[in-house]
């Protein structure tokens, strides 16, 4: 049925629609990142879940990023019961992609009044490295087709816990 179809049945049907004893998943709007990958282009704009609760980090994670292209958006959010003693590290692949904005980390174990804004040097950091993660940590990349804006909080009681590097 085709989708201007299927929107015209709904508005007569009230805008509801139900379905018995059946599963029904039209698309995953979200990716679960535990392990060292490379992510897709297509999964661009879905929120990427790291180190889910359930399964945590498997261990330090290298997350790379797709081949650089205008537009591509990615949205990490750190979910754990815990701080994690496992890191994630968001990597572009190659210095010419290098990352632009900035990360600001939380200690919440220092006083409560901690935070400290890290940026790249923008010019050639195309590594970003989140050490010891705790729930609220949070990054976005969007690509310009070049470069990568970055943006987000960690949230760690490790002293600089954001830390930036070339390839």
């Amino acid at each position: 049925m085709g989708s201007k179809r299927s929107v015209n049945l709904l508005r007569k049907l009230g805008g509801e629609f139900r379905v018995e004893n059946a599963s029904l998943r039209l698309d995953e709007s979200y990716v679960k990142v535990t392990a060292t990958t490379t992510l897709l282009a297509k999964n661009s704009g879905k929120l990427h879940i790291v180190g889910p609760l359930a399964a945590g980090l498997a261990a330090d994670t290298i997350i790379s990023l797709p081949t650089a292209e205008d537009g591509l958006l990615f949205e990490f959010h750190y979910v754990g019961g815990a701080v994690d003693v496992q890191d994630f590290q968001i990597n572009t692949g190659a210095n010419a992609n290098y990352f632009i904005g900035g990360v600001a980390q939380h200690d919440p174990d220092d006083g409560g009044d901690d935070t400290v804004v890290y940026h790249p040097d923008l010019n050639s950091n195309s590594r970003v490295n989140f050490l010891t993660p705790d729930s609220g940590t949070w990054a976005k990349v969007v690509c310009d087709g070049t470069n990568w804006f970055l943006n987000g909080v960690l949230i760690s009681a490790t002293n600089t816990g954001i830390t930036f590097a070339d390839q």
